[in-house]
């Protein structure tokens, strides 16, 4: 299945953070931009502490996800709607701010190579609306982000699907390199199960260029564990590196991450994708990173 990056321009969010002289900020929460700007996430989390992987769930906390339809066309853009209700079946209408945005649309493929960052409009309703690029047919999970007033941070998720004979993507080879169009994004650090520093540089020409704003956000790293399609949703750390985006992360278990980071440079949103493999706890010290890397060009090649 062609990759989509191009779709990017509609977006980005969610993460890990990198080792080095960074300082630690909150992990599994919406990205923060690394301009020292305090931002509060209230997280569900579980007996153990550790951070919950989100949009495992349809409904959750007495807020559900309704999708207008589970089916969409292939082979065109179309139109995407969906509301959040609660307890009560009420459409909600009133969101707190994240990320310059009151909701963030994520969808991916089932094969975790095509990915979307979407921003919908919301009318007066409740009634979300998006209008989706022309998708490959196959399986998508949707995950929609919000804060609703008065509530806690929440990522609901739920299936889709493009009809049609679809060919199966397949996840590209270990590297910690990822090539989109002229640029180079590096991923450093060593992935393990708890709280991980990882880091991120982009360089054009053979320099490191630092990244322009983008929602709020030096750079958004979405983290979707693969099998369930837990979602991890991380901020950039503070860092004095101006070309560095750290970010950290609560991996919840051994297993195979794939990481889609947005960034916006000369005014255009790119995503580089990388696949991450966090080793069990057992299985001693780990000096150096695993990971798979995917190059998510204009072309979708």
């Amino acid at each position: 299945m062609k990759t989509r990056t191009k779709l990017t321009a509609f977006a980005a969010v969610l993460a890990v953070t990198f080792g080095g002289a960074l300082a630690v900020g909150a992990a599994v929460g919406p990205i923060d931009v690394g301009d020292g700007t305090s931002h509060t996430v209230h997280t569900p989390t579980d007996t153990t502490g550790m951070d919950r992987p989100r949009g495992l769930a349809i409904s959750e906390a007495g807020y559900r996800l309704v999708l207008e339809a589970d089916t969409v066309g292939a082979g065109a853009a179309l139109p995407f709607a969906f509301q959040i209700v609660d307890d009560k079946g009420m459409p909600v209408t009133r969101f707190v701010e994240l990320h310059e945005r009151q909701l963030h649309l994520i969808v991916f493929s089932r094969n975790l190579v095509d990915y979307l960052h979407l921003h919908p409009g919301m009318d007066a309703n409740g009634r979300w609306t998006v209008e989706l690029p022309a998708l490959e047919p196959g399986s998508y999970r949707v995950f929609a982000d919000f804060q609703p007033v008065g509530g806690d941070n929440l990522t609901l998720g739920a299936d889709i699907t493009i009809p049609g004979d679809g060919e199966a993507g397949q996840l590209p080879r270990p590297s910690e390199v990822s090539t989109i169009d002229e640029y180079i994004v590096s991923l450093s650090g060593t992935p393990r199960v708890g709280d991980t520093e990882l880091g991120l540089t982009v360089e054009l020409d053979g320099e490191l260029v630092q990244t322009d704003p983008y929602l709020g956000a030096a750079g958004h790293l979405v983290a979707i564990r693969i099998g369930d399609l837990a979602f991890l949703h991380v901020h950039p750390n503070e860092t004095d590196s101006s070309s560095v985006i750290a970010f950290t992360s609560q991996f919840p278990s051994a297993g195979t991450y794939r990481l889609f980071f947005d960034f916006s440079h000369n005014s255009q949103v790119r995503t580089a994708a990388f696949t991450v493999v966090v080793p069990a706890a057992t299985d001693g010290p780990h000096d150096t990173m695993t990971m798979n890397s995917a190059s998510l060009d204009e072309e979708g090649n």
